[in-house]
């Protein structure tokens, strides 16, 4: 008993005098918000956090860019395992496409509010600072604005979210979620950098944002929300766009994605404006390599190609959508399979059975090549939308205008090989690319365009 109460004594002792340190002293293995955020260098690093949220697999990784956008007349399913999803129009509630969209987008709303809720605290250079702020509005609006057009009223969280206990938060109305897009943009649009700046599409630019902003009210335009008169808020943003020179389309349609997979930055033309950057094989220490190409690509199982399930199929109604001269079908729609690594022609009478052809692994320049991740890009938004959403926009409000029609045809006359400086109209580039002309034509002629809302 004694000893007992001599080893208790001790404890207690140690207690009051050598445990105080110890147990005060921060944990050196792990981070909490009231030590991070301390530095420039972890603002940066708490940014590319941000980002990497939309190259998770449930958003622009695989799911929000390959598998949920094509339960459509324009592609389908192509494969012969039977799977509940939205490819096949059978979603079920343990559908996990729907829930890691759904999760990954809000683990990036809930980076954002972490980071913008600390953003003031490190001591740095202030032009720096408000560059970050921007990016960081700039991703929770978007992310917001994906939530809510897919799902219309959903919560809306601003805040850090510090009680992982408070899990029943109730949705809010569509229009203050889409109020809190519009103020999260156009505060960004103060802040973040010009395109030049930058240096590329990776960190979002004052035009990506405007075009955003364009997106985002030709949306509201639009079903279900119907008020016509954002039209006019469209097309403004999508003219200062326009008006701001930075951007045009590059002369070639298929450069624009072979780009995208090389890592090359197309900083004479700057047709792409944003876009999510993925890296690597995904071996190693960092691994944010991203699976959309592999299912969106021509079947393939060579190894030094790039392997390719090609799980989505191209119909012939899409097929028949284009015209013949127009370069962008046998581009986007490939016109050859994969046997054992060579590519082998089909039929021109053989539209039913061809896959997508948009991404293509062979251009990518990361060795060895994953069998299902790979450093492909995504293009999230183009000067060729801001033209189109531009003359959406002007013909609504004014009708078909020269300048809809101009920013439709700088579009079609790059689809029908025309230089961008050539006047002729789509029929004279239709007529100049069947006869091979070489597209010399200055002739202005009536546009055969007809635009409606």
């Amino acid at each position: 008993m004694r000893l007992f109460f001599t080893i208790l004594s001790a404890l207690f002792f140690f207690h009051i005098t050598g445990c105080k340190k110890f147990l005060e002293t921060k944990p050196s293995d792990f981070s909490v918000p009231e030590q991070y955020y301390s530095t420039e260098g972890e603002l940066n690093d708490a940014l590319a956090g941000c980002y990497a949220s939309l190259a998770a697999i449930g958003t622009y990784g695989l799911y929000w860019s390959a598998f949920l956008p094509h339960a459509d007349d324009l592609g389908y399913y192509n494969s012969t395992v039977s799977t509940a999803n939205a490819m096949v129009y059978d979603n079920t509630p343990s559908d996990t496409y729907y829930e890691y969209a759904w999760r990954d987008f809000y683990y990036g709303i809930t980076r954002v509010n972490y980071l913008l809720a600390n953003v003031n605290r490190p001591v740095m250079d202030e032009q720096k600072r408000s560059a970050i702020k921007g990016e960081a509005l700039f991703l929770r609006g978007f992310m917001y604005f994906q939530l809510v057009a897919s799902w219309g009223d959903v919560p809306l969280i601003l805040e850090p979210v510090e009680d992982s206990r408070k899990v029943n938060i109730p949705r809010t109305p569509a229009a203050a979620v889409y109020s809190q897009v519009l103020k999260d943009l156009k505060e960004a649009q103060t802040l973040v950098n010009t395109y030049e700046a930058n240096g590329g599409p990776v960190h979002v630019s004052k035009t990506a944002v405007e075009a955003m902003l364009a997106r985002v009210y030709l949306k509201m335009a639009g079903a279900p929300m119907n008020d016509v008169a954002k039209y006019t808020d469209a097309r403004a943003w999508a003219d200062s766009v326009i008006q701001s020179g930075t951007h045009s389309l590059n002369p070639s349609y298929s450069k624009v994605f072979i780009n995208e997979s090389e890592d090359l930055y197309d900083n004479t033309s700057k047709e792409v404006l944003w876009e999510v950057e993925f890296y690597g094989n995904n071996v190693g220490a960092l691994r944010i390599g991203g699976r959309f190409v592999n299912y969106l690509s021509v079947t393939n199982n060579n190894a030094a190609i790039g392997n390719s399930y090609g799980r989505v199929g191209t119909t012939g109604y899409l097929y028949k959508l284009y015209n013949t001269a127009d370069l962008r079908r046998d581009w986007n729609i490939a016109g050859f399979a994969y046997t054992n690594g060579v590519e082998i022609p089909k039929a021109n009478t053989d539209i039913y059975t061809r896959g997508i052809g948009k991404w293509r692994r062979k251009y990518e320049t990361v060795t060895p090549k994953n069998t299902d991740y790979g450093p492909t890009n995504f293009p999230v938004i183009r000067y060729s939308d801001v033209l189109l959403m531009f003359a959406e926009a002007d013909n609504y409000l004014n009708g078909p205008t020269g300048r809809a029609y101009e920013a439709v045809n700088q579009v079609r006359r790059r689809a029908y090989g025309q230089p961008a400086g050539n006047t002729v109209s789509v029929v004279d580039a239709l007529q100049l690319a069947t006869a091979g002309n070489t597209g010399y034509d200055k002739t202005v002629r009536v546009i055969p365009v007809t635009l409606s809302g």
